[in-house]
């Protein structure tokens, strides 16, 4: 954002940072960047990147639970997720992976959820469970060993990310730099 500001000084940002689903038109919003499938198909987007997960867990969780061997571990053992309560319909889903041609779908066991991306990695950092993360936001406990990685030869399939605002708004200059901002930066 410095070097969005830098470029374009006299464009005032107003930003919400939520989990929650914006209602772009009654929340007076001029657009969104939203991770995994667009559940409006009226809306207008525009792919900006995709975000590569990982599964982590803390040291603490580690020694108390051990290291999950296989994926489907978090199904049907002791382990545990920190849950992930989508504001869409209020569940967790679960997580494809794929491994030299094998492939699962894991939804995993919790004892504790959230809907909110802050306290999400907090619980894990906390010890609750095995987080889904983007690569992003765990590379810096990674490298301080708060988080530690799982399955680390599977793959996941990646999160799409959107930019996306409602059909009938009028895209200002002021709103469509910013949008050929964030893609660029993504």
């Amino acid at each position: 954002l410095p070097a969005f500001h830098a470029q374009y000084p006299d464009i005032q940002l107003d930003m919400g940072v939520s989990d929650r689903i914006v209602d772009l038109i009654g929340d007076n919003v001029d657009c969104v960047v939203r991770g995994g499938v667009l559940a409006n198909p009226s809306l207008i987007a525009r792919r900006v990147g995709a975000l590569q997960l990982g599964a982590y867990a803390a040291p603490a969780y580690l020694e108390r639970s051990g290291a999950p061997a296989h994926p489907r571990a978090l199904e049907n053992t002791h382990h545990r997720i920190v849950g992930f309560l989508w504001s869409r319909n209020g569940k967790t889903f679960p997580y494809a992976m794929h491994r030299d041609g094998e492939s699962v779908s894991v939804q995993g066991r919790y004892v504790f959820a959230v809907d909110d991306g802050n306290a999400y990695l907090a619980a894990g950092l906390a010890g609750l469970g095995v987080l889904w993360l983007p690569d992003y936001m765990a590379r810096d406990h990674l490298a301080r060993g708060e988080l530690t990685p799982l399955f680390e030869d599977w793959r996941f399939d990646p999160m799409p990310l959107y930019v996306a605002y409602a059909p009938h708004r009028h895209v200002s200059a002021k709103l469509r730099v910013f949008i050929d901002w964030i893609a660029a930066l993504m």
